[in-house]
């Protein structure tokens, strides 16, 4: 019988160990280090994510590389104090830089573009995670609160986080992104927290298209109108010049305005944008698919620990959160390559409950998802994994 690693290694083996190590080396995560290296820092936190386990002491006790499979990949022992030490102490830039292999490794499987035109659609939004403020005073948000942000740019196409941001609650929307690589050709779904004319002229500037919503107080005047059929929706498509002093001095251009109802709910949207290339429909279409990064996020706060902290400090926080984008992603990979329609909520309840299972995990994710809610209950499993 040949020998079959465990369900962790299968999913923690689609990040090369030497791709990681030069990221870690580029950033002297190692340096002077003698218990717990990065790579295991960086396994224990994967694994923390895909079994549900929210302490340090938790993960320190599961996570051990007697269990077959992880010696074997190259991690080391973890103690609770180790671990902490190293949430607080090692540069998150690793954990983000991880994330960005991942994405490029993700996106040779993921799923083409559903709309009819070259370019990646990117939804752009934020979403706040809330922080005990006398445990995590430098997370300040509002007199008595705290939270961090986490700002993310979702490929529709995939459902991939090409962008994540993570600030205080403080900061702006649209000063959070500003000055990031907007990617030629792409556009850019922004809510009304990402209104800001100059980050829509640097959008612009980068020869990328975006779509938004209209303010209420934005000041207009329309330079030509053209004709629509109402029946689909359509009330009007104008071509207008900003006349307020900060639209026209940061601004400047022409822009396009489109009044859409919705014939399922009966609403009226007002969207702002520089693509004159689509049908108004298509622009709405366009910005209602915009709902699939709140989706993400409820998904990533649902279904993945960024709930419970492993710790207090900014570092700690920002670790998990990353730790949760990677890991999604990871799940992501998985789906794609075994052809699954299943969500990621499924599969995550699925891979925690037979984490340490010897099994082919493309072998045992066939056919379709389980109907129950108790996933670990429909699977079988023997109670001592050895």
């Amino acid at each position: 019988m040949s020998y079959q690693s465990n369900v962790l290694s299968q999913v923690i083996q689609q990040i090369s160990k030497l791709e990681f190590q030069s990221i870690v080396n580029r950033y002297q995560g190692d340096h002077r280090i003698r218990k717990l290296d990065c790579w295991t820092w960086f396994g224990s936190l994967i694994f923390g994510q895909l079994t549900g386990r929210n302490s340090v002491r938790s993960i320190s006790k599961s996570f051990q590389p007697t269990r077959k499979g992880l010696k074997s990949l190259g991690f080391a022992n973890v103690c609770k104090s180790t671990l902490a030490d190293a949430n607080e102490k090692r540069p998150v830039q690793i954990l983000e830089d991880v994330s960005q292999l991942i994405l490029k490794k993700a996106q040779t499987f993921s799923p083409k573009s559903r709309f009819r035109f070259n370019g990646k659609v990117i939804a752009v939004d934020s979403s706040l995670i809330p922080l005990c403020l006398s445990l995590c005073p430098w997370a300040a948000h509002r007199s008595k609160s705290g939270g961090v942000k986490l700002h993310s740019g979702l490929d529709l196409a995939g459902g991939l986080p090409l962008f994540s941001i993570i600030t205080t609650g403080k900061i702006n929307d649209a000063h959070a992104i500003k000055g990031m690589k907007f990617e030629s050709g792409s556009t850019f779904v922004l809510d009304r927290g990402y209104f800001d004319f100059s980050l829509l002229k640097e959008i612009d500037s980068r020869d990328a298209y975006f779509v938004t919503r209209l303010k209420s107080n934005c000041k207009y005047k329309v330079k030509k109108c053209r004709k629509t059929n109402r029946k689909t929706g359509v009330m009007c498509d104008q071509t207008v010049e900003l006349t307020g002093f900060a639209g026209y001095a940061k601004y400047g251009d022409d822009l396009r305005k489109i009044s859409y109802k919705d014939p399922e709910t009966g609403k009226r949207y007002v969207y702002l944008t520089n693509r004159f290339d689509l049908a108004p429909k298509t622009i709405a279409q366009i910005y209602k698919r915009r709902w699939d990064i709140e989706l993400f996020f409820k998904n990533l706060k649902g279904n993945l620990k960024i709930k419970k902290f492993l710790g207090t400090t900014e570092n700690s926080v920002r670790a998990q959160i990353f730790a949760a984008i990677i890991t999604h992603m990871l799940i992501s990979i998985i789906k794609w390559k075994a052809k699954l329609n299943w969500s990621i909520p499924q599969l995550m309840a699925t891979i925690g409950a037979m984490i340490f299972v010897r099994l082919n995990i493309y072998d045992v994710l066939e056919g379709p998802p389980p109907k129950s809610k108790d996933v670990s209950a429909s699977l079988q499993l023997p109670l001592f994994v050895f």
